[in-house]
């Protein structure tokens, strides 16, 4: 599932989508999975559903189940639909991936995205310890 839409990443990287359309198209499923893989947990891209006590629902298995949109689709929490945008717009400014900003692979966190997606995400990624 893309987690934002082609308009809001047209709008976000200032970008007329007759030109860039193509690219814009690859580009919003390849981050949205970047950043899927990134916080290693689906349901961490979602808004949590909530019963009426304010606890968060599960399913059988213990995973907390997302809340669903006006279209019943699940809901992006606000700072991965941001943290999307934020490496969209890096990735199309820096196409060739020359002078794009990296979190430095001494911070643990390697390359897979850039320091303003990786600062909005880090609070919800599932750390690992080796």
């Amino acid at each position: 599932m893309d987690l934002v839409t082609v308009q809001e990443a047209a709008l976000h990287v200032r970008s007329d989508t007759a030109a860039d359309g193509p690219w814009i198209a690859i580009m919003i499923p390849a981050v949205s999975e970047a950043v899927r893989d990134w916080l290693k947990d689906e349901w961490r891209l979602y808004v949590l559903a909530r019963d009426g006590a304010g606890s968060v629902v599960r399913d059988a298995n213990g995973v907390p189940v997302p809340a669903v949109d006006s279209e019943g689709k699940p809901a992006v929490r606000p700072t991965v639909k941001a943290a999307v945008l934020v490496e969209l717009a890096q990735q199309h400014r820096f196409r060739d991936g020359d002078g794009a900003p990296a979190v430095p692979s001494h911070a643990g966190h390697g390359y897979t995205l850039g320091q303003g997606a990786t600062a909005l995400l880090a609070s919800s990624r599932r750390s690992t310890v080796a």
